[in-house]
């Protein structure tokens, strides 16, 4: 169900336009004379206003989400890796934290922080991921964040880099929405070759530990209703090093299961980049 929110001033610090960053009443920006809906309690900034690409985006994911549940856990989301990636990230009780893609919000629930947010571009992985955690969540991209001028000590993104449709103008947006000497961690996947991807199930699946269940639970997924993610770009740790470095966040660790044998990450073509703003 849609509806629009009551008729009061929201709190300035949580959202802003994602156009012209302005302030919100009711989540309606008076300067771009839009009116943001709510959907079941979690605000959306993807609509018809934000151009036909948002919408469509909206449309796959929550196709991807309405069909399955715990979407991402054959992809490397257990809870040791989880455990691993909120040290990498640092968060403490006393952070501002934003995850950008943060799905069912395994990852979300797992971070420390005294506020907070998640952004995707899916409002059935949004309920799920607000069922997880206290975390305030918003149908949202990378490309235009709905927050103000450095509100966060720390933004994580677990394999989304990769389908930014510009990671350019996103890498600009995190910049942004970070506090001075505030971090990024992101995690990408670089290409991999078919017997490249074969070793990563044969790793999961069968050997060193037989797990008959989950791989039937994987050919289910590849059987019925395929996940099929939009945008897919390539990467390797220098260029994605470049993006971040063109917007002011400085790569200080590339972390991958040759630099830290064992980060217990999917596979070699796994990369963790741990930067700060400049």
């Amino acid at each position: 169900m849609i509806y629009s929110a009551p008729d009061v001033e929201v709190d300035r610090t949580m959202y802003v336009c994602p156009k012209c960053k302005g302030p919100l009443v009711a989540y309606r920006c008076s300067n771009c004379q839009i009116t943001f809906p709510v959907m079941e309690g979690i605000p959306c900034f993807l609509t018809e206003s934000t151009g036909a690409s948002a919408l469509k985006l909206r449309e796959i994911y929550d196709g991807i989400y309405g069909h399955h549940v715990n979407v991402w856990e054959d992809q490397g989301r257990s809870e040791p890796f989880l455990k691993y990636f909120c040290e990498l990230a640092q968060t403490s009780a006393n952070d501002s934290v934003l995850e950008i893609g943060c799905g069912e919000g395994m990852l979300l629930a797992t971070l420390s922080g005294v506020a907070k947010f998640g952004i995707d571009p899916s409002v059935e992985a949004l309920l799920r991921a607000k069922r997880r955690s206290r975390a305030d969540c918003a149908v949202a991209r990378a490309e235009a964040l709905p927050f103000p001028p450095e509100c966060f000590d720390v933004v994580v993104a677990v394999a989304v880099m990769e389908h930014f449709e510009d990671a350019d103008a996103a890498a600009a947006e995190i910049h942004r929405v970070l506090k001075p000497s505030g971090r990024y961690v992101t995690l990408i996947q670089t290409d991999m070759s078919r017997l490249e991807r074969l070793n990563v199930k044969v790793r999961e699946y069968l050997v060193p530990r037989f797990r008959p269940l989950a791989l039937l639970r994987w050919a289910g997924k590849k059987l019925r209703h395929r996940i099929v993610q939009p945008l897919r770009k390539s990467y390797t740790a220098e260029t994605a090093r470049a993006c971040l470095a063109r917007h002011g966040l400085e790569v200080t660790q590339i972390v991958t299961r040759r630099t830290q044998p064992n980060a217990p990450l999917a596979g070699d073509h796994v990369v963790i980049l741990r930067s700060r703003k400049a």
